[in-house]
């Protein structure tokens, strides 16, 4: 085998480019194989591989977090301005129940008050002449068991009273338990 081109058959030209071939075949095999057997610079590769990976999850799941964050920020103000409102609404509802139920408990008493008035009159009106009536009687029969002296004395705050009317009832009320207490003690001493 000679050195020079010119000189090889095409057989040993097939050869040479073949032993070529087979030499830059393998010299990738052989860089391949390197490269397998750098276990520290296949580390280092597949540890950037897995740092770049874990770096864009966790900005994504920043990312997420936020998003949600923001949301629920969202969700609470809206929940808290419902509550306010509903709030609001009930205090403004039982106000005005309040206020109606004041209102008519006034109404009420009112009723029940004119109602307690009208039945005192109506029924102090049969007492009132039973009352006179008893009077009556009671002072004919006082003026019928009084001494003379005693019925002049009488006639004389009869005439008193009778000037002063407004204070007279009071005074004929006292005058009357007296007279009705005198004739008490002198019916125990017969």
């Amino acid at each position: 085998m000679s050195d020079t081109a010119g000189s090889r058959t095409p057989e040993e030209q097939a050869l040479a480019d073949e032993i070529e071939q087979t030499r830059e075949h393998l010299g990738e095999t052989v860089e391949a194989l390197a490269a397998k057997a750098d276990v520290k610079a296949r580390a280092q590769r597949r540890a950037a591989e897995v740092k770049s990976n874990l770096r864009g999850k966790a900005r994504a799941a920043k990312d997420k977090v936020t998003e949600q964050a923001g949301e629920l920020r969202g969700e609470a103000a809206a929940k808290t301005a419902r509550a306010k409102n509903t709030a609001q609404a009930k205090t403004a509802q039982a106000k005005d129940a309040a206020q109606a139920t004041a209102a008519r408990a006034k109404d009420t008493a009112q009723a029940t008050a004119a109602q307690a008035k009208d039945t005192a009159q109506a029924t102090s009106a049969p007492v009132r002449d039973q009352l006179t009536t008893g009077a009556a009687r009671a002072a004919g029969a006082v003026r019928d068991a009084t001494p003379a002296p005693v019925q002049r004395s009488a006639g004389q705050a009869m005439a008193v009273v009778r000037g002063h009317r407004g204070k007279a009832s009071a005074a004929a009320a006292a005058v009357a338990v007296l007279v009705l207490a005198w004739l008490a003690i002198r019916r125990r001493h017969r």
